[in-house]
C-alpha cells in the first residue's frame, strides 16, 4: 500500500500516458471521454485513488488520527511559544541595547509578564509532549497485519481486505456501475489506485525485506520516505492541505462526500464481495472526512526558521570571534536515534540504540535512560524559565548597585541546563517570593552595566536555540514513528535506506521478535519459504522506477476493461508474496515453514 502523495503523481502521470497512448481505433472516443471526464471531475478521480486509504480509516479505531491530532496542537503550541521567546528577545535586547532611554525599563518588565506567562504555557505543553511520547515509543499505532496473526478474512478491517481480495473484480465493477462523468472518473481513479498499489508494493517490499504484514513498522517508514520523495519532485504534492483540498468536493468548506458518491462506493463493494463472510462495510464517509483531516494535519509540522543572533554589541562580548560564533552542541539531528543522523553528524544526547542495537526507550525503562532524549532538556527549560520569569528577581538590588548577583552565579551562569539541580535555600526561595517592588529607569540603567545582564542575553538566546531544537528533535521523533512525512530529513539514513533497492537476493524475511527495536535496519531474520527469487526491481533502482512502469500498465488495464475482457486473476495489492501473485490464502498457520499458499479463484474470498 503506497502513501498518498505517490497515489496522486500516479494518478497524473496515468492520466498523461492514457491521453498519449496508441490504443485500439474503436476505443479512441471511450478513452477521449474519460480523459476529459477525470479532467472536470478532479476530486472524484482522486477519491478513487485513495480508496484504500478512505476504506483503511473507516475501518479504523481512530487511535493514529488521534495521536495525529494531539501532535498537530502540540506542534502549533511549541511553535507560538517559540515565536513569543523570540519576541520577549526582542524586547529585552532592545531594552539592555539602550538602557536609559525612555521606556527602557517598562519595556523591559512587559517582557517580564510576557515571559510569565510563558512560562505557564510552556510547562502544560512539555507535560502534554510528554505524554504523548511515551505512547508513540509504542509502535501501537500501527497495528499489526490480521493474516500474521492467522485471523480469518472474515476478521479483517476492510483497508486489508481491499488490498488482498478480488482486486481486480473491484475495479471491473466500478466501471460496469459507473453511468455519469463523476462515476467514470472515480472508477478510473480506483483502477489507478490498483495499478500503482501492485507496482509500488513490489519496490517497497524490496526495499523493506519483506511484505507489509511481516515488518509494519519499516513498511510504514517506507511508504512515507517514497511520499517525500515525491513531495521533493512534484510540486504539486508538496502540500498535503493542497491534496485535501483537491478532494473537496464544489470547493466544500467541510470534508462532505456527496451522497451519491457514498452511495456508489457502498454498492460497487456490495457487488463485489460476498458480505456475508466479511466484517460490515464501514462508512466511507468516516473515512474520506479522517483522510481529509489527516492530510491537512501533515502541513503543520514545518521547522521555523533558526534564531537570528543578538544585537551586534552583544554577540562581540559573548564570542571570542564574533564573525565565527560557535555553532550549538545540539542540532536538530542529535537527540533522535543514531541511525536517523544526516551523514557525519554524531549522537551527543540520545541514549537509546547505537551500537549494541538497544531499543527505543520504552515504559519500563529507568527514567534516567528513557528521558534522557527530551525529558532532561524540558526540565532545564523549565528550570530557567522559572528563574528568568523574573528576570534576576533578588538580582536586582546587587545589580542596581552595578554588583555581581552570586544567586545568579550559583543557578545560571555556569550552565543553565543542569540548573536547578539542587534545591532552592528557603533564603532564595523567600527572594524569588518577594520581588513585587517595580523597577525603575534609573535602577535599570545601573543595573544593565552588570556583565550578568549580558549573560541573560545570551541565556535567553540559548533557549531561543534549543526551543529551535526541540521542535527538530519532535519532528525526527515523529517521522520516525511513522506518524508523519519525513520532509527535509531524507537525508537521514532512517529514511535513505528506502530510497534505493538494496543488495538482497532473496525476499521475504520472516518478521523480527521485536520490531519495535529493530525496525530501523534491514531484517536480519531467516527467509520465509517459499522464498521469491523473482526480482524485477534493479537494486539500485529509486521510487521514480513506479512511475515509470504504472503509467504504460494502467493504460494496458484500461484497454482490457473496455474491451470487455473478462477479468481472470485478482492481484495482492501489497506484493505479499512477490511481483504480479495473485491474490492467496494461508493454508495452515502463516508460521508454517514453508508457507502453505493457496491461489484464490477469481470469485473466492
Amino acid at each position: 500500500m503506497i502513501d498518498a502523495r505517490t497515489h496522486v503523481v500516479a494518478l497524473s502521470q496515468q492520466l498523461d500516458a492514457l491521453a498519449t497512448a496508441p490504443v485500439d481505433p474503436a476505443l479512441d472516443a471511450a478513452r477521449n471521454q474519460l480523459v476529459d471526464d477525470c479532467a472536470d471531475h478532479p476530486a472524484h478521480a482522486r477519491l478513487g485513488a485513495l480508496l484504500d486509504h478512505v476504506l483503511a480509516h473507516a475501518a479504523s479505531d481512530g487511535t493514529e488520527a488521534g495521536l495525529l491530532e494531539e501532535a498537530a496542537k502540540m506542534w502549533t503550541d511549541g511553535l507560538a511559544l517559540y515565536a513569543e521567546i523570540g519576541r520577549i528577545r526582542g524586547e529585552i535586547e532592545t531594552a539592555l541595547s539602550d538602557p536609559s532611554s525612555p521606556g527602557a525599563a517598562s519595556r523591559f518588565c512587559e517582557a517580564t509578564l510576557s515571559l510569565r506567562r510563558a512560562t505557564s504555557d510552556a510547562k502544560d505543553t512539555f507535560l502534554r509532549m510528554d505524554g504523548l511520547g511515551k505512547r508513540l515509543r509504542t509502535m501501537a499505532h500501527i497495528p499489526r497485519h490480521p493474516r500474521q496473526q492467522n485471523e480469518p478474512v472474515s476478521q479483517w478491517g476492510w483497508g486489508d481486505v481491499f488490498l488482498a481480495r478480488r482486486t481486480d473484480a473491484l475495479v471491473r465493477t466500478a466501471f460496469g456501475e459507473a453511468g455519469t462523468a463523476e462515476t467514470r472518473a472515480l472508477a478510473f481513479g480506483i483502477l489507478s489506485g490498483y495499478s500503482a498499489n501492485a507496482a509500488g508494493s513490489v519496490y517497497l517490499t524490496q526495499v523493506v525485506g519483506g511484505p507489509r504484514r511481516s515488518h509494519r513498522l519499516r513498511d510504514r517508514i517506507a511508504r512515507n520516505a517514497v511520499g517525500s520523495w515525491c513531495g521533493e519532485r512534484y510540486p504539486d504534492v508538496r502540500s498535503c492541505r493542497g491534496i485535501a483540498d483537491s478532494l473537496r468536493f464544489d470547493n466544500a468548506p467541510e470534508a462532505t462526500l456527496p451522497g451519491e458518491t457514498a452511495d456508489f462506493l457502498t454498492r460497487m463493494l456490495e457487488e463485489t464481495y460476498d458480505l456475508s463472510k466479511l466484517s460490515p462495510v464501514p462508512d466511507p464517509a468516516l473515512g474520506y472526512g479522517r483522510l481529509i483531516r489527516q492530510l491537512e494535519l501533515l502541513d503543520t509540522f514545518v521547522q521555523p526558521p533558526a534564531p537570528a543572533l543578538p544585537p551586534a554589541s552583544f554577540v562581540t562580548k559573548f564570542f571570542a570571534d564574533p564573525a565565527h560564533p560557535p555553532q550549538a552542541a545540539v542540532t536538530p539531528e542529535t537527540a533522535t536515534p543514531p541511525y536517523a543522523h544526516g551523514p557525519g553528524v554524531k549522537p551527543t544526547s540520545y541514549h537509546g540504540y547505537g551500537g549494541g542495537q538497544v531499543g527505543p526507550p520504552t515504559a519500563t525503562d529507568s527514567t534516567a535512560d528513557s528521558e534522557s532524549a527530551c525529558g532532561s532538556f524540558c526540565l532545564a527549560v523549565l528550570a530557567f524559565l522559572c528563574f528568568a520569569v523574573l528576570l534576576g528577581g533578588p538580582c536586582w538590588e546587587e545589580w542596581g548597585e552595578e554588583k555581581s548577583c552570586t544567586f545568579w552565579d550559583k543557578h545560571v551562569a555556569e550552565n543553565w541546563r543542569n540548573a536547578f539541580t539542587v534545591d532552592l535555600s528557603q533564603a532564595e526561595k523567600d527572594a524569588l517570593a518577594s520581588q513585587s517592588q517595580p523597577l525603575t529607569g534609573s535602577g535599570f540603567a545601573a543595573a544593565a552595566r552588570v556583565p550578568q545582564l549580558d549573560q541573560l542575553v545570551s541565556q535567553l538566546f540559548d533557549l531561543h536555540v534549543r526551543l529551535w531544537e526541540a521542535l527538530g528533535k519532535a519532528g525526527a521523533f515523529l517521522s520516525g514513528c511513522g506518524l508523519i512525512y519525513p520532509d527535509g530529513r531524507l537525508g537521514f539514513p532512517l529514511h535513505r535506506q528506502f530510497l534505493a533497492v538494496p543488495n538482497d537476493t532473496m525476499q521475504p524475511h520472516r518478521p523480527e521478535t521485536d520490531d519495535v527495536r529493530t525496525f530501523y535496519r534491514y531484517p536480519r531474520t531467516e527467509m520465509e519459504n517459499p522464498v521469491d527469487y523473482t526480482k524485477t526491481v534493479p537494486v539500485g533502482a529509486d521510487p521514480g522506477i513506479v512511475l515509470t512502469a504504472t503509467g504504460p500498465d494502467c493504460v494496458r488495464r484500461w484497454e482490457d476493461v473496455a474491451l470487455g475482457t473478462p477479468g481472470d486473476r485478482n492481484l495482492d495489492l501489497d506484493a505479499d508474496r512477490g511481483t504480479a501473485h495473485p491474490c492467496w490464502s494461508t493454508r495452515g498457520s502463516i508460521d508454517d515453514d514453508p508457507v502453505g499458499v493457496d491461489i484464490l479463484a477469481y470469485q473466492d474470498l
